[in-house]
């Protein structure tokens, strides 16, 4: 099995988890809008991570499956709060909650799912205070965000752990939790999960000058048009390149003039996942295989 297919058969278990969840929700354009959000499916890497990491230590996928659908819950919650805060009006390929029911509701659909993430969790209080950690974290990232906090390599690989390795480490973390790892074996994964976290970031950066929209998603150049934190843009700045010089090009034009800033943010992703794997010593067990693999996907996907 591929990791495309992992992915698709990871998904549908933590899936299973979520229709239940929607019950009862009022008033209905609230619960219509929390279904819209957790319908816009992507590839569920980090529910993904959550089995993998509880296979990891002896568990099972089906035993991490609510935890699964905790990380995702908190995930999608954050993505509807980065389309409002970047005002972004197309997500996988559809419009935003925002756009579609306007920033208030909006609001109110990552509160909801937040607490249904909380609400979850309690089947195992110990991944609580994992998920707590998390959400900590990525609100300081968004806010380091807004105040153009990174201008070099080690405040923007500050920025990229808060924004968005820290949810990873949290999904590997309570993956492990639930499989009964020990505290090295949760630590471990934790690590494991922060570092292709930020090797995740990284692609994302990568991909926002390559790609298409039709491709992607959602609209391209976003970082540059939105002065949004990314390393291979601080990497061009820092070495000459205008910012008015890049908004100038078309999507080609940006990827040849970046060229050198992409191979370099490719190298700085291809060193996360390498103390990624560093954390992964001591572990035998088939899964640990995967978990690689997984890296390896996350900082060569195309979308």
């Amino acid at each position: 099995m591929d990791i495309e297919q992992l992915l698709a058969e990871r998904a549908r278990l933590v899936d299973s988890e979520l229709p239940d969840l929607l019950q009862n929700i009022r008033p209905p354009e609230l619960a219509a809008a929390v279904t819209y959000a957790l319908g816009s499916r992507g590839k569920r890497i980090r529910p993904a991570l959550v089995t993998l990491s509880c296979e990891a230590v002896g568990g099972s996928a089906s035993q991490a499956s609510f935890a699964a659908a905790s990380i995702e819950l908190i995930h999608s919650s954050s993505l509807v709060l980065d389309d409002v805060i970047d005002k972004s009006e197309i997500r996988r390929g559809r419009s935003t909650i925002h756009k579609m029911w306007g920033t208030d509701m909006a609001l109110l659909t990552v509160q909801i799912l937040a607490a249904l993430s909380l609400k979850v969790a309690t089947k195992d209080p110990r991944i609580i205070y994992a998920i707590a950690d998390s959400l900590f974290y990525m609100g300081e990232g968004e806010a380091m965000e807004l105040v153009d906090y990174a201008k070099d390599k080690n405040s923007y690989l500050e920025l990229a752990f808060r924004k968005t390795g820290s949810l990873f480490g949290s999904a590997a973390e309570v993956g492990s939790m639930v499989g009964g790892g020990d505290e090295e074996q949760n630590r471990n994964l934790l690590e494991f999960g922060n570092h292709i976290g930020i090797a995740f970031q990284i692609r994302d950066d990568i991909l926002d000058c390559i790609s298409n929209e039709d491709d992607l998603g959602k609209p391209v150049k976003n970082d540059l048009f939105m002065g949004r934190p990314s390393i291979v843009l601080l990497d061009a700045i820092n070495s000459g390149i205008s910012i008015d010089r890049m908004m100038r090009c078309n999507n080609g034009e940006l990827m040849h003039l970046v060229a050198d800033s992409i191979d370099y943010a490719q190298e700085i992703a291809k060193d996360e996942l390498d103390l990624a794997k560093s954390h992964l010593g001591e572990l035998d067990s088939p899964a640990k295989k995967i978990l690689i693999e997984l890296g390896e996907y996350i900082i060569s996907r195309s979308k």
